[in-house]
């Protein structure tokens, strides 16, 4: 595979698109097909509850067109569309988008809340009780579903890298600053890494459901740093504050925090393939001219 192939964009992750349409779905057709055919065998009602039958019937048949059902069917689907914005504008090098690990939880949480309803108006098909140990399932289900497809999409991804001889492999190091720091904010606590992999052509960031890949043709500098902002703009790909490196893509404002267990060793590393990198552009440059 081509060395810009492997270090270049992971590109859409239809995986867990997928996952995001098939909850669209759900909470667009299932509440719907259930209430029509929530009707109770004619033969055994009274003329009373059969003339309440004709009666419910009617409003069933036009319920996905009245106001509460168009209602939702544009409400989902113009989130949607709003997933798709925010997936677009924040797709970079890294392999998971932040809406795409949200999105299916979203959208299934929407599919029980229109389930829900169903029984609160009167449903014969009762899918759903709401009962807080069902809603805890019910989450935790779609949760596991949509790390197994992240996780499953990171190893896709990391098969680019499968012929790379790394010349240094270093877990994250992980403090008592995580938890005081980090992990009360967001995205360093969404974003936890792994495991730091750096080669003459790049740094690879290994996430639990992502990968990071970071060439050294796209970094204008790397260097230790102290402290940072968290509530900044950078990206925190760090578990611990005290042990950051801070890395400044050339293409980008946003500066890129990692915490290596052994930064000064591999600050070194970087910084010596970098300006080996900067020569070998000055040789190309003078050999132009």
């Amino acid at each position: 595979m081509k060395k810009n192939k492997i270090w270049g964009p992971a590109g859409w992750p239809w995986e867990l698109e997928l996952l995001a349409v098939v909850f669209v779905l759900l909470a667009l057709i299932v509440p719907w097909y259930l209430e029509l055919q929530s009707t109770p065998v004619v033969e055994e009602l009274t003329l009373v509850q059969r003339a309440a039958m004709e009666k419910r019937q009617e409003v069933v048949a036009a319920s996905f067109s009245d106001q509460v059902g168009f209602f939702w069917a544009l409400a989902i689907v113009g989130l949607y569309f709003i997933h798709l914005l925010l997936a677009y504008s924040s797709i970079d090098m890294i392999s998971t988008s932040f809406p795409h690990l949200f999105s299916p939880l979203i959208f299934s949480i929407i599919t029980y809340v229109r389930l829900l309803g169903l029984r609160d108006h009167g449903g014969d098909m009762h899918i759903v009780s709401g009962a807080p140990l069902e809603v805890l399932a019910w989450i935790g289900g779609v949760i596991l579903i949509t790390i197994m497809v992240a996780m499953l999409r990171k190893a896709r991804h990391l098969r680019r890298f499968k012929d790379i001889q790394w010349d240094l492999k270093m877990t994250s190091k992980v403090d008592g600053t995580f938890f005081r720091d980090l992990a009360l904010t967001f995205r360093p606590l969404l974003y936890t890494p792994r495991s730091y992999r750096a080669c003459p052509d790049g740094i690879l960031v290994v996430g639990w459901l992502y990968l990071l890949p970071i060439p050294f043709s796209g970094i204008q500098g790397l260097d230790i740093v102290r402290r940072a902002n968290y509530t900044s703009d950078a990206r925190f790909y760090a578990t611990s504050s005290e042990s950051l490196v801070r890395i400044q893509p050339m293409d980008s404002k946003n500066a890129i925090y990692i915490s290596p267990s052994d930064r000064d060793h591999f600050v070194a590393y970087c910084n010596q393939r970098l300006s080996r990198g900067v020569v070998s552009l000055a040789r190309d440059d003078s050999d132009d001219r």
